[in-house]
């Protein structure tokens, strides 16, 4: 199990995480084409996830009434069972953590449900960390045919004490020596670059056990205009942006359309 791509065929693979589709931008998306990727390649997968949120933090995302409450449906040709959860009007640091939290504790029942099916793999997506508990619990329930991965989009630990959302050097000693016993525990932990990879193993994952699984696009694709093309560009035009200039955009919840 060296790769996503070295996966025996016919696995059952059970992804689970906070964030899924139908949600339109971020780790959302991003699991969702996993997902469904992982299926085209002849796997059967199940997800546990939350009701759809992001990136409006609201249920739904305004698109239509959801109810907080587990449900199950089946998207993609996947059998997705959402579980309830604490959404904050205004995320901060300590709101976003309980956010995460309940989340960890509401998909509890449904994740150890699981063992039922056996899973051969069981893949959490961190953001949230606190998932990573459950989802060794239900690996060791399932014996030892059960492989644990972890697929980490950010450090959130990290994070959470870089941007003061957290503080104090007891609590991030404490915080970071349990990140290093949980990450230690998993069979495989993957990440989305080179940069990141290496975090994990200075956090302690061997590099044997560490996958480069990037999410970022397809650069044949997608590849920088030409002057024509950059001339001719209506974005460009509208918001008078020199010539030559190069342009980087990022967008935060916030600044969506609401």
């Amino acid at each position: 199990m060296g790769s996503a791509e070295k996966l025996k065929l016919g696995m059952r693979i059970l992804l689970y995480g906070i964030n899924f589709a139908p949600e339109p931008v971020g780790i959302g998306k991003y699991s969702g084409e996993l997902a469904t990727w992982l299926a085209k390649q002849g796997h059967q997968v199940r997800v546990v996830t939350a009701q759809p949120y992001f990136p409006l933090w609201k249920l739904g995302n305004g698109s239509k009434a959801v109810k907080n409450l587990y449900s199950t449906e089946h998207l993609f040709g996947l059998e997705v069972r959402r579980c309830p959860l604490w959404v904050p009007r205004k995320p901060s640091g300590l709101t976003r953590l309980i956010h995460l939290a309940s989340f960890a504790l509401t998909s509890l029942p449904v994740l150890l449900s699981q063992r039922c099916w056996r899973p051969d793999v069981v893949i959490t997506v961190a953001p949230a960390f606190f998932c990573a508990p459950g989802a060794q619990i239900l690996q060791r329930l399932c014996g030892k045919g059960c492989q644990g991965w972890l697929h980490i989009q950010d450090f959130e630990l990290d994070a959470a004490f870089e941007l003061g959302m957290l503080k104090g050097k007891w609590l991030r000693g404490l915080a970071e020596d349990w990140e290093r016993r949980t990450l230690g525990r998993f069979d495989r932990v993957s990440t989305i670059s080179a940069a990141m990879v290496q975090r994990a193993q200075q956090k302690g994952v061997e590099a044997r056990r560490t996958v480069l699984l990037p999410n970022w696009v397809d650069l044949e694709a997608i590849q920088p205009q030409g002057p024509a093309e950059a001339a001719a560009n209506p974005y460009r035009q509208e918001l008078g942006v020199p010539k030559g200039a190069v342009v980087l955009q990022y967008c935060t919840s916030e600044q969506l359309p609401k």
